[in-house]
């Protein structure tokens, strides 16, 4: 009998340790969606409206890219 319930508490503990990597893995899933949705661009619009994934440094002038504001098209509460 003990003997059974001791392989129950490690089966037990296996399966509460998959479930807590399983939400970490979602976590860092939806961390990198956030990082995946801003955008940046040269402050001089020196490639006019271009926009890139990842900061880093204008090809053209060489200042560093800025995150830009993302604008939200939702206009139901808009009203004329």
């Amino acid at each position: 009998m003990k003997k059974l319930l001791f392989v129950s508490l490690i089966f037990l503990s296996i399966a509460c340790s998959k479930k807590t990597e399983n939400s970490e893995n979602q976590d860092e899933a939806v961390k990198t969606e956030t990082v995946a949705a801003k955008k940046y661009a040269c402050p001089m619009q020196c490639e006019g409206e271009k926009t890139y994934a990842q900061a880093g440094k204008c090809p053209v002038c060489k200042m560093d890219l800025q995150e830009i504001a993302l604008v939200e098209t939702d206009s139901t509460g808009h009203v004329h």
